[in-house]
């Protein structure tokens, strides 16, 4: 089996929900890594492991269609190409954020995920050390990469302030496109699926990452679920995490008038691209 649509991105824009929505349709069938994870990573990172290896995730001939989601293909260079060969006619789903927002809450994964600290906790700080932060943010570039393999119809582009202000609308969109029956309302249209907490302690999360990584080069994925079904790493990061969001150093207004100013021109060819008003990310 071959998938039918694929989440080509973005991070921190709303697809750990979008995924969870997918999920809860009957008709779906939804591929998740061997640890628990929605993104398979398969275009990008494990692309050499070859269509067998990917095959084995689309398994379930009960369901009506299959996808994926992996939020790191949008930036992937070799993604685009990669995914055409493999289905040209395959559909892409995309979410899209307020170019400074999805910056600035990158960051605070970044912290969370102990990745950042010391005086880079500061997104002022931050920002020159970790250059993704705007990158990922650069809509226009990243997609006018994939609209030279795949028409304009064959994307689907939704707003994280539309999923925020009409979640069923949304919902039914993104099942109408994917080819399912669209009157289906999943569960989790009443909540967030994912919250940003700070961290405690760096090390634990550093670990926690180094040992995962660790067991899925050498092919140890099924230890991973195994542990994940115990709940410990749960429990861990449980006792590790601050939930409050003011734990997270604020943004200055001027930084923010900065980053509307960097984004402006990139903003205006991507309404141009996408055919899109985004009048409201000037703001």
């Amino acid at each position: 089996m071959a998938p039918d649509f694929v989440g080509i991105g973005t991070q921190k824009c709303a697809t750990a929900w979008l995924y969870a929505v997918l999920s809860e349709h009957p008709e779906i069938s939804m591929a998740q890594s061997d640890s628990g994870n929605k993104n398979l990573f398969f275009f990008d990172h494990f692309f050499d492991r070859g269509y067998e290896w990917y095959k084995k995730y689309y398994q379930d001939h009960s369901k009506k269609v299959f996808g994926e989601f992996s939020t790191s293909y949008i930036y992937n260079k070799s993604a685009p190409e990669r995914i055409f060969n493999y289905r040209p006619d395959i559909k892409l789903i995309v979410s899209l954020r307020h170019p400074v927002e999805r910056a600035y809450s990158n960051h605070k994964h970044e912290i969370m995920r102990g990745r950042v600290t010391g005086e880079n906790i500061y997104f002022e700080n931050a920002l020159s050390n970790n250059p993704m932060y705007l990158n990922q943010s650069l809509y226009f570039t990243h997609l006018s990469e994939w609209l030279k393999y795949f028409p304009r119809e064959q994307l689907l582009v939704l707003l994280v302030d539309d999923i925020k202000k009409s979640p069923e609308k949304v919902i039914e969109e993104l099942y109408t496109f994917v080819g399912v029956d669209p009157d289906f309302m999943p569960t989790v249209l009443s909540g967030k699926v994912h919250e940003t907490k700070l961290v405690k302690k760096n090390i634990i999360i550093r670990t926690l990452r180094k040992t995962s990584l660790f067991f899925m080069d050498y092919g140890f994925n099924w230890f991973l679920k195994l542990i994940k079904k115990t709940g410990i790493k749960k429990l861990i990061l449980k006792h590790n995490t601050l939930s409050k969001e003011d734990a997270f150093p604020k943004m200055k207004e001027s930084t923010r008038k900065k980053l509307l100013k960097f984004f402006k021109e990139e903003n205006e060819k991507l309404s141009q691209l996408l055919d899109i008003n985004l009048n409201q990310w000037n703001l």
